[in-house]
């Protein structure tokens, strides 16, 4: 490409395409277009009758074709110029043709919807000839896009007719970048697979990287990472931890180490901490008193089972609480006929529904030193009340009476 300086405007024609048809994009025998012409030469420098921006031509021997800048050309003629600067391409006729119908094809259908494999057919033979700036306002793409599909280009091999445009852009910012990796998973893809290596690429990375900023807040907090098949007995589990803040924004026991799990995720354990001597102590007298609760139960309930006709439906439901509600067929009476095999009939149903609320609360609250007093009177009510008709209770039932027994304020049980 070079500037001369002294075209002669006669020796300038339009470039036509390989049936004759003139590429000039407007007819200029029509008025409209002649004054459009007029205003144009309106606009030229003054002193040189030149426009500011030269047209583009492309020598033949001594002719010249314009490949752009018609419009400027006629407004030259208009003012009766013989010679003109323009920029002359170092391209033959032919080569100018080509572009030229590539460049029309593109610009004449702007409207157009195109298929990705059109777009892309367009972009690449028209980055056979111009530079970013000329593919950029041919197509409409973003000069830095066309780079870096300019860039991806070298890559597609066998495949160039296939690979959508965006294919090329990918391709070029990973080399952009130094990606060789990316880049090799890219051109192993085909047409229809490219994107599902990217996006696998991309979730790749993005783990690595999740995971490299877990690690590395780990080794902050103190927290070593063991083998995820390490032995754990002695430990307890703490927490999960799938992100860096996670580890950073709490205080975590001494000697917490952390188990990994899928790369990202990962199990923090710690030491069991000392057993407390009065804490362990009160743990398992809570659970011998309930073992106890639950004998107690099961001996009164098989007793009663077999005796609900001795004893009226009113002698039970007279140690209920005053005000207290009798569900008289609620499921607690289906279970506990279930229970013990118990064919219960009207009347002595009422007994044990009246037997089902009385027990239904354990005479502690929480723990052995939170006894409750209207659970205790009722547990040491109703065992008087069955004592009275012939029950015997078992040596576990007698220890829970003692204890809500004294909790009331008694003397061995006896009132």
């Amino acid at each position: 490409m070079h500037i001369n300086e002294k075209v002669p405007i006669e020796d300038v024609f339009p470039l036509k395409d390989e049936h004759g048809n003139d590429f000039a994009r407007r007819d200029y025998a029509l008025k409209a277009n002649r004054d459009y012409v007029a205003r144009l030469a309106e606009s030229f420098d003054k002193s040189t009758l030149q426009p500011d921006e030269m047209p583009v031509l492309v020598q033949d021997g001594g002719i010249y074709y314009i490949a752009a800048g018609n419009s400027r050309v006629e407004a030259m003629r208009h003012l009766g110029l013989k010679f003109f600067r323009a920029v002359v391409l170092d391209e033959t006729v032919e080569e100018a043709i080509e572009k030229k119908l590539l460049e029309t094809a593109v610009r004449t259908n702007v409207k157009k919807t195109y298929e990705d494999g059109e777009l892309a057919e367009f972009t690449r033979q028209l980055l056979l000839f111009g530079d970013d700036q000329y593919v950029s306002e041919v197509t409409g793409l973003d000069k830095t896009r066309v780079g870096r599909i300019r860039r991806g280009a070298p890559h597609a091999g066998e495949a160039v007719d296939q690979m959508p445009l965006e294919w090329y852009e990918a391709v070029g910012e990973a080399e952009e970048a130094g990606d060789a990796e990316l880049v090799g998973a890219l051109t192993a893809a085909s047409a229809s697979t490219w994107r599902g290596a990217l996006s696998q690429m991309r979730a790749k990375r993005d783990a690595e990287e999740r995971k490299a900023a877990l690690l590395e807040a780990l080794a902050w907090a103190g927290i070593p990472v063991a083998d995820s098949g390490a032995d754990m007995s002695g430990l307890r589990y703490v927490s999960s931890v799938s992100t860096a803040d996670e580890v950073k924004r709490r205080e975590w026991p001494e000697g917490s180490v952390a188990y990994m799990q899928w790369d990202t995720y990962g199990y923090v354990y710690a030491p069991e901490p000392e057993a407390d001597p009065a804490v362990e102590r009160a743990k398992a007298e809570l659970d011998a008193a309930r073992a106890q609760l639950r004998e107690t139960r099961e001996s009164r309930g098989e007793w009663l089972a077999g005796n609900l006709a001795g004893i009226e439906p009113g002698y039970l439901v007279g140690l209920l609480p005053k005000g207290s509600e009798l569900a008289v067929y609620a499921d607690d009476v289906i279970d506990f006929a279930e229970a013990y095999g118990a064919d219960i009939p009207t009347g002595p149903e009422v007994t044990v529904a009246a037997y089902c609320a009385l027990t239904e609360c354990a005479p502690w609250v929480g723990d052995l030193h939170n006894l409750d007093p209207e659970a205790c009177q009722m547990f040491v009510k109703l065992t008087d009340a069955l004592e009275l008709k012939g029950y015997e209770p078992p040596e576990a039932e007698q220890r829970l009476y003692r204890m809500c027994a004294d909790a009331l304020g008694k003397e061995d049980g006896d009132e």
